[in-house]
């Protein structure tokens, strides 16, 4: 197995943006809550965290917020989320631009939380609150492992393993911990939406490729549309109708012009 190391890029545009809001964000809360008793810091927080009952009455700006928001009580949790945008999703936005990846990004966090809302009628499945970027993390390394499938990632710098089987791997812990009903900050489901939404909007995916023959069929159609006058002027030219001029005065009749 030949390994193909490849050095991400610095972080720019929107992923900047995100991991610097979530750095921000964090430091804000992390500080008011922990070492202050101001009151506006916690009614802040209960206003921008994911609740199921919340969105599914119409807070739908919660599905976005709670993305930004990550543990007070330690900063490992924003940390990693921080560390796997750098890796995974700083290389698809040097790839992909910055306005695909901003609809990449929000398409996994309506997916992703989306599906965490809805299971939370579930009894089973509810999480009271859920918070943090795990579905945008899942989603970016999804999309960035289908698309470089051929070279290696070494976790915790030691291990090789295939983008496809790190996948893998990802799957079957959150799976795990499906089963074992612990939740994460983020919820039970709204990482496997993150997850999904990486494989349908990355290059590999079905969805996308069935969008790209839909575009090239559309294109071919009118580039079919503008060939065709062409080709029916070229054909007149060849074989077309005779030409007559017509006279006035005492002429009788027109005459033909083959």
């Amino acid at each position: 197995m030949q390994e193909q190391f490849v050095r991400p890029p610095r972080p720019r545009g929107v992923v900047l943006v995100l991991m610097s809001t979530i750095g921000c964000l964090w430091v804000l809360f992390a500080a008011s809550i922990n070492w202050t008793s101001a009151p506006f810091a916690q009614q802040l927080w209960d206003a921008l965290v994911g609740k199921a009952d919340a969105i599914l009455h119409g807070q739908l700006w919660r599905l976005v917020t709670a993305l930004l928001l990550h543990n007070p009580a330690t900063p490992s949790h924003a940390l990693i989320a921080m560390m796997l945008l750098f890796f995974f999703a700083a290389p698809l936005e040097a790839a992909w631009g910055t306005k695909r990846m901003v609809v990449f990004f929000l398409a996994a966090a309506l997916i992703g939380n989306g599906l965490e809302a809805v299971a939370g009628v579930l009894p089973s499945l509810a999480t009271p609150t859920f918070y943090g970027s795990m579905a945008l993390a899942n989603a970016a390394t999804v999309a960035w492992a289908f698309e470089n499938r051929y070279q290696v990632v070494r976790i915790f710098l030691i291990v090789p393993v295939r983008p496809l089987m790190m996948v893998g791997l990802l799957v079957l812990w959150h799976v795990a911990l499906l089963i074992a009903r612990q939740a994460s900050a983020e919820g039970l489901v709204a990482p496997f939406g993150g997850m999904l939404a990486g494989w349908l909007l990355c290059d590999a995916s079905p969805l996308r490729r069935f969008w790209l023959t839909k575009k090239l069929g559309h294109y071919q159609r009118e580039l079919d549309l503008l060939r065709t006058p062409a080709q029916q002027r070229s054909r007149t030219r060849k074989g077309g109708p005779d030409l007559r001029v017509i006279r006035g005065g005492d002429d009788s009749g027109p005459k033909t012009l083959n």
